[in-house]
């Protein structure tokens, strides 16, 4: 009987823990950080972060080794893959994305991306009212800003985030970042799309998007594989995402009304 509830607590115990190979671990910038830590990775991959980019999703996935955990160099085979193997979006989506910033790339070659040329300002990745960066304007746009993102995590009272609170939630953030940003540009489309990528991708296989899942998504770049989050068995593609924005845009216009 002790055997069965050990096998019963084993079974329990992996069934939530990182999938084998990408077990996470925050950016490692130094040598001396790689050096000391310990175990290494199970995949072998104990590599210096050198490139993140703005967007906790992409982040997430380099942290887990779904891209390559150095964050330089990538090919759009390798995003594909990565991005599938993470969220289950599929290649036209990802392919639309990367496409959007090959001309800015830093790394030499036009068919790679170091994951900071996604710094680039006024595009998918990195616009003004962010859920999680300051803007341009304020000098970092690069990295999670604890404070702004607390605004946006204070609309979150419930176990899930339904349509009308990310709306909310969103239009809140652009409408103080427009207060005190003088250069503000609003880029609506990337500003909805952002929210409804967040909530379809930690969304997974459950039937509405958990709020624990977001914190940890943004707060540590990391996806929550150990809460027991599963992607999603069914691929995501443009329309699920347009579809989504569609009705994060009527919740806002509704909200502005009200």
């Amino acid at each position: 009987m002790l055997a069965s509830f050990g096998l019963s607590l084993l079974l329990a115990t992996l069934a939530v823990c990182d999938p084998k190979g990408h077990r996470w671990h925050h950016p490692l910038p130094t040598d001396r950080e790689a050096d000391v830590l310990h175990p290494p990775f199970d995949d072998g991959q104990l590599t210096i972060s050198l490139g993140r980019s703005p967007c906790p999703a992409i982040n997430a996935l380099a942290n887990h080794g779904y891209l390559p955990r150095h964050g330089l160099n990538i090919s759009l085979e390798q995003f594909i893959t990565g991005v599938r193997e993470g969220y289950n979006f599929d290649a036209i989506f990802t392919t639309d994305a990367v496409n959007i910033y090959q001309p800015f790339t830093t790394t030499g070659n036009n068919n790679t991306l170091n994951l900071n040329d996604l710094d680039h300002h006024a595009l998918l990745g990195e616009f003004d009212g962010s859920l999680s960066r300051n803007d341009l304007y304020f000098g970092d746009n690069h990295s999670f800003n604890e404070t702004i993102w607390n605004t946006v995590a204070a609309h979150f009272h419930d176990d899930t985030i339904s349509i009308p609170v990310a709306a909310r939630a969103r239009l809140d953030r652009v409408n103080a970042a427009k207060a005190i940003n003088p250069n503000f540009t609003a880029i609506d489309e990337a500003s909805l799309g952002t929210t409804a990528m967040y909530l379809k991708a930690m969304r997974g296989q459950d039937n509405a998007t958990k709020t624990k899942y977001v914190q940890i998504f943004f707060r540590q770049e990391r996806i929550p594989f150990n809460e027991g989050y599963k992607r999603s068995n069914v691929s995501i593609g443009n329309e699920d995402i347009g579809q989504i924005a569609s009705e994060l845009a009527a919740a806002s216009n509704s909200s502005r009304t009200n």
